[in-house]
């Protein structure tokens, strides 16, 4: 599973991604159009755990206005 999620307002233009790999999950978060973005990276005991994360995560950032692209 990969989703990709933009945040944009006044002040933020922001992008967020999510790629659930098996037990891992990786999740890359930045500025629109700045290289470099940041990367993190996580193993998880089960396959369920690293689902029960992304779902987490992506929930939050949908709290939080982010709009799937």
């Amino acid at each position: 599973m990969k989703r990709h999620f933009e945040y944009t307002d006044d002040v933020s233009n922001k992008f967020w991604k999510i790629n659930l790999n098996s037990k891992h999950v990786s999740v890359c978060y930045g500025r629109i159009g700045i290289q470099n973005p940041h990367e993190i990276i996580k193993e998880f005991e089960t396959k369920e755990k690293a689902k029960k994360f992304a779902e987490t995560k992506i929930r939050e950032k949908e709290i939080k206005g982010y709009i799937e692209v």
